[in-house]
């Protein structure tokens, strides 16, 4: 009976032995895959977290700035609004330009209780222009002859000749005339002018008043229209400036045209 104790406990020992080797088997097939697969992929994942998280985290930064851009930007602007708004406010109130008539004869002032500048009669129409502190500024339309007019320019000579131009030219130069001269035609300026441009227009006259002088006009391009109409010997009033004195190369006198009419 002893020989079969050995026996006996080898079978157990293999019995179990048997036992655990399907164990061992299940755990390397389908458990150690498992984790070594969720390993893997938590190895993989930690860079891609890393880089993400890189990214995007100086995004709020930028957002707050933008934020808090964008909320200055507005408080500017309501700022700006607001001061517009309050200037606005504070402007005195545009006085239309209402017609209105006079209901008794009244002096003509330049300013508030300043001195007398003319005499308007009763029933004189005239255009307000503003209000101060009783006065109201008025424009009136008028005619007057042309005789009593003269420029308001500092630089008017009343007495300034042709010869006075040539005789010291220098001195005449930009000073402002008004003469009555004879039209002859309108010219072309070519280079052998010197004083004029090369094409400029100009008229050809002669005067001023009982002067033989030849002159030479510029014409601008706003009285183009007026100068084409005008007949040649036809008498014309001009107000002008002084170019040159005495051109070269034959010494006529260059003058600009500020106003042309035609007188009777």
């Amino acid at each position: 009976m002893r020989h079969l104790y050995p026996i006996s406990h080898r079978s157990a020992t293999d019995a179990s032995a048997s036992s655990v080797t399907p164990a061992i088997a299940i755990i390397r097939s389908t458990i150690l895959p498992a984790l070594l697969v969720t390993v893997c992929a938590f190895v993989t994942a930690v860079p891609a977290w890393s880089q993400q998280a890189s990214t995007t985290t100086p995004a709020p930064k930028h957002a707050a700035k933008s934020v808090s851009r964008q909320t200055t930007h507005q408080s500017s602007a309501s700022v700006a609004g607001q001061a517009a708004a309050a200037a606005s406010a504070n402007a005195p109130a545009p006085v239309s330009n209402d017609s209105y008539n006079l209901t008794v004869e009244t002096t003509l002032r330049d300013a508030p209780s300043s001195g007398a500048i003319g005499q308007l009669q009763k029933s004189a129409n005239v255009e307000v222009l503003a209000h101060d502190r009783g006065w109201t500024r008025v424009r009136i339309d008028g005619w007057v002859p042309d005789s009593v007019l003269m420029p308001a320019d500092t630089t008017y000579r009343s007495n300034l000749s042709a010869a006075d131009l040539r005789v010291n030219p220098d001195a005449a130069r930009g000073k402002m005339v008004v003469w009555d001269v004879q039209f002859l035609a309108i010219e072309t300026a070519d280079p052998l002018r010197h004083g004029l441009a090369d094409g400029e227009p100009y008229i050809l006259a002669r005067g001023p008043n009982s002067e033989n002088a030849l002159l030479y006009l510029v014409v601008p391009p706003s009285l183009m229209g007026t100068a084409r109409a005008l007949q040649p010997l036809a008498r014309i009033s001009v107000t002008a400036r002084v170019r040159d004195g005495r051109s070269d190369p034959v010494g006529i006198p260059i003058l600009d045209i500020q106003t042309l009419r035609r007188l009777r």
